[in-house]
């Protein structure tokens, strides 16, 4: 009996590597079936990695607000803010800043609450003392502060900060536009105090020629971001101006930094950031101190270089989508002048898989927990739209979008030697009568292609689609094989999975290839 191999996908994008992989023998399983590692992908637009490994067609995603805020309104921040009030109930609020305005979400319904941000820049939210603040980049914008009753300047003469967090106590704010490397500090257990007992200043690296980008509360202490030039990392310790736990600076790293306080998203007990030479984590930047070993974007360093529009990556928002294992950041492809690509980082799997969805353009992104208590990634359009992800329908607000994932060419142990396809076993979950592609390139050949039919949902006894034998199943969830007649000699091969139907998922789970050697006289299920 020939050997047997079964195909494993065990990376996402990597611009890095080569278009080729060499015959990668991963395992052999107990009845002696070879596991083929493809390590990763060549292409990898609008896709997902189900729990198998394999790509499958992104979920899509609706428009929240039935009727736009305005033709033309950048929807730059959301931000899913609850106050404890008193009792024990907690109240949401869905804020939304779109144009100069400043809404809630209700039913679908954006309701203005203020005015007075300046058009499209990028706000900041922070919960101190059970009040939201809402900050902005503009030079112009005051912060705001507002209880779910009432929106206000915040008081306490606060400095004009575009960035703010809180940490032991304290507010702590960046930013200003008189001094951008300067971090200002409240008085304690009040965010509108910022010039009397307990409130001060501390002057961060102040000639290196950069600006404060980020603040971050963070085990026990205050993680300062600074860029976007030289790059640079301090923390403060303490939790007093003065006395025997007074606040000290620390230098933590030269030479990586963050892009924006959007771009922050925490992972675990983690946080993962960009700057403009890659994505970082604080742990990685820690454990190896140079930054160059601590790039996570790695794989897809020369994508993150010379496709994405470094202009922008001030107006990079992150998002991480837990229940689903990824992070999310929307970001502006080179030569663009709005975000839009999302770039993902899945990190269920070692190493982590990259992916990209540039079915969306979004201004801004925000992790919120909607009617049916799901927490579910929001997007802001450029149209005066919020969308929520994480729909099952594939369209992004009735528009459809292609899945593609495309892996490097094949060799089957050796590229020298002519080999011969002759057909396949597709491997999906049913998803009725809808198709996806099955592409297959030997050597410099055109692409040729397959339909693969993800036949069997039909329910036994209905009268519109009766139930077949051998080709529908009696419950869902089921794996279902396809084998078609593929043909044509070559030395490498390269495969290629595709879906671009409105409302048509994409959701393999094996594929198995029979390929004959040429002059060996045998043929090996090779996959």
């Amino acid at each position: 009996m020939p050997p047997l191999f079964s195909l494993s996908i065990d990376g996402g994008y990597n611009g890095e590597a080569g278009p080729s992989v060499p015959h990668l023998l991963k395992a052999e399983d107990p009845v002696g079936t070879q596991i083929l590692s493809v390590p990763y992908l060549i292409e990898a637009q609008n896709i997902v990695f189900n729990a198998d490994g394999w790509p499958q067609k992104m979920p899509g995603a609706s428009n929240v607000n039935g009727t736009a805020t305005g033709a033309t309104d950048d929807v730059t921040g959301i931000f899913d803010y609850w106050r404890s009030g008193t009792g024990t109930s907690q109240a949401q609020q869905r804020v939304i800043v779109a144009g100069t305005q400043i809404y809630t979400e209700s039913g679908g319904t954006l309701t203005s609450i203020g005015t007075g941000f300046e058009d499209a820049v990028m706000p900041w939210f922070e919960v101190v003392n059970d009040s939201l603040i809402i900050t902005s980049t503009s030079p112009t914008d005051v912060p705001q502060t507002w209880n779910q009753t009432t929106l206000a300047n915040l008081g306490g003469s606060p400095p004009n900060f575009d960035i703010d967090t809180f940490h032991k106590t304290r507010t702590w704010a960046a930013g200003a536009d008189s001094n951008k490397s300067r971090l200002y500090y409240s008085a304690a257990d009040t965010a509108a105090d910022w010039t009397g007992a307990g409130s001060g200043s501390i002057d961060i690296a102040p000639d290196d020629g950069d600006v404060i980008t980020g603040l971050w509360s963070h085990k026990n202490r205050l993680i300062i971001f600074k860029g976007p030039n030289r790059n640079s990392i301090f923390y403060i310790t303490g939790s007093a101006p003065t006395g025997s736990d007074a606040f000290a600076l620390v230098p933590f790293a030269r030479g990586v930094g963050c892009v924006n306080q959007q771009s922050i998203v925490m992972v675990g007990d983690d946080l993962v950031f960009w700057d403009d030479n890659g994505i970082h984590s604080l742990a990685s930047t820690e454990q190896f101190g140079d930054f160059r070993e601590a790039f996570l974007s790695r794989p897809i360093a020369t994508y993150f270089t010379k496709q994405l529009n470094h202009s922008r990556f001030d107006r990079v928002w992150g998002a991480n989508f837990v229940a689903a294992g990824y992070a999310l950041w929307t970001v502006s492809r080179a030569g663009s002048t709005t975000n839009d690509l999302i770039l993902g980082w899945d990190y269920r799997f070692t190493p982590p898989r990259f992916f990209f969805w540039p079915a969306y353009a979004a201004a801004s992104l925000a992790m919120v927990r909607d009617t049916s208590r799901e927490v579910v990634p929001w997007a802001g359009t450029y149209a005066g739209r919020v969308m929520r992800l994480n729909r099952a329908g594939r369209n992004v607000a009735g528009i459809a979008y292609t899945g593609l994932a495309r892996l490097p060419y094949l060799s089957f142990g050796d590229a020298f030697i002519d080999k011969t396809i002759t057909r396949a076993r597709v491997g999906f979950s049913p998803k009725g009568e809808t198709t996806f592609t099955l592409g297959w390139q030997r050597d410099t050949n055109a692409q040729q292609t397959a339909s693969i039919t993800q036949a069997g949902t039909a329910t036994l006894g209905a009268s519109s689609d009766q139930f077949a034998l051998d080709e529908d199943t009696l419950a869902g969830g089921a794996y279902r094989n396809q084998f078609p007649d593929l043909a044509g000699s070559f030395k490498e091969l390269q495969l290629e999975l595709s879906q671009g139907g409105l409302d048509v998922d994409m959701e393999p789970h094996s594929l198995t290839l029979e390929v004959e050697y040429a002059g060996m006289g045998t043929t090996a299920l090779v996959g």
